[in-house]
């Protein structure tokens, strides 16, 4: 019996070790699960953040871009000059935020009436100095007036080492709805806050201190220098030789967006105006333009010649055109009543030639 009994005291303390055993396994198993739902919340925690973040960047994206997306609702509704991209109307927004001149287009909020472009030709060093006045209408409230330019030197000069600075930029108010005169202190000049190119796009930029008034037309008085290029493009030089001689002629390729390498202007062909120029050069050149000399003076100080040419049809940038050149030309008329002027070089027998025009 105690040999008995000691068997069954042995398997009764086995059967008390194996429940211990059991709890042991189950109290594993509760950490693994706890630390696998602690693992998911935090995933789960991770995700919210990196969404929410994205939101926040997606966000302010959107707001560098809300120019881009209003420019393409406007060019689906009737190609008309785009409004005021990445600007309301009436928003005095700070122009780090603003930044029209960062789209690719120009914005839209002032549109162009009428060039007064001149010029002065140097062939001497294939250089040109210019200003032009531009009547320009505001179609939303801005401060900004955005326009192209391209390789052309704006920036305020020192005549002399006595003198100040020039401004070579200036915005007046011309007149008001309707076409009536703008009464304003200091005859209707606008304080300029600050002006400055972005290559970037090709642009220049004009930041006013106060708003410019829809339906107002104003005027933009810009003057540059300029590099008469050897690249086919823009305002750029050619050559030819004459009795072995090599002479140089001076010419225009604005199309489809090379004006802006000329003078600064609204180069997308939506903003149509009319164009008035003046060429001065020495007398030995003679000038052309789209439109006929309307009036020529001679200069008593330097000899030089200024053409003045006759006021355009309303038409884009790429359009204007204009040389200066020693060529020759025989005129001519079609049936029609319309005067032909075919320009060569020199001493090219250019009268034994006979044209034959289109009726």
């Amino acid at each position: 019996m105690r040999n008995g009994r000691g068997l069954s005291d042995q398997w009764a303390d086995s059967v008390v070790v194996r429940p211990r055993t059991t709890e042991r396994h189950i109290t594993v198993h509760k950490r693994l699960v706890l630390g696998f739902a602690l693992s998911i919340i935090t995933l789960i925690i991770v995700t919210v953040v990196a969404v929410v973040l994205s939101l926040r960047f997606d966000g302010c994206g959107g707001r560098d871009r809300k120019g881009s997306t209003s420019e393409t609702g406007s060019r689906g509704s009737g190609g008309k000059p785009n409004g005021s991209r990445g600007e309301k109307a009436g928003e005095r927004g700070d122009e780090e935020t603003v930044q029209p001149w960062k789209n690719s287009r120009l914005p839209g909020s002032v549109r162009p009436r009428h060039y007064d472009l001149r010029l002065a030709i140097y062939m001497d060093n294939f250089t040109f100095s210019g200003e032009v006045s531009i009547e320009v209408e505001c179609v939303n409230a801005t401060r900004f007036i955005v326009l192209h330019a391209d390789r052309l030197e704006l920036s305020p000069f020192q005549p002399s080492s006595s003198s100040p600075q020039v401004d070579r930029v200036s915005v007046t108010a011309e007149s008001g709805a309707g076409g009536r005169p703008a009464n304003r202190p200091g005859g209707g000049v606008m304080r300029i806050h600050r002006h400055f190119p972005y290559p970037a796009n090709q642009m220049y930029v004009v930041v006013l201190h106060r708003e410019l008034k829809p339906m107002r037309v104003y005027r933009l008085n810009v003057s540059f220098d300029a590099v008469i290029e050897d690249e086919l493009l823009g305002f750029f030089r050619s050559s030819y030789t004459l009795h072995r001689e090599r002479r140089y002629l001076a010419v225009t390729q604005f199309s489809p967006i090379h004006a802006r390498k000329a003078f600064p202007c609204f180069d997308e062909p939506v903003y149509k105006a009319t164009f008035s120029l003046s060429l001065r050069h020495d007398q030995q050149y003679t000038s052309l333009s789209n439109m006929p000399v309307e009036g020529s003076s001679l200069s008593d100080e330097d000899g030089w010649v200024t053409n003045r040419f006759a006021r355009t049809p309303r038409m884009s940038t790429y359009y204007l055109a204009w040389a200066v050149c020693n060529f020759t030309y025989r005129e001519t008329e079609t049936d029609g009543g319309v005067t032909v002027s075919p320009e060569t070089e020199p001493d090219s027998h250019f009268e034994e030639l006979d044209f034959e025009t289109p009726g």
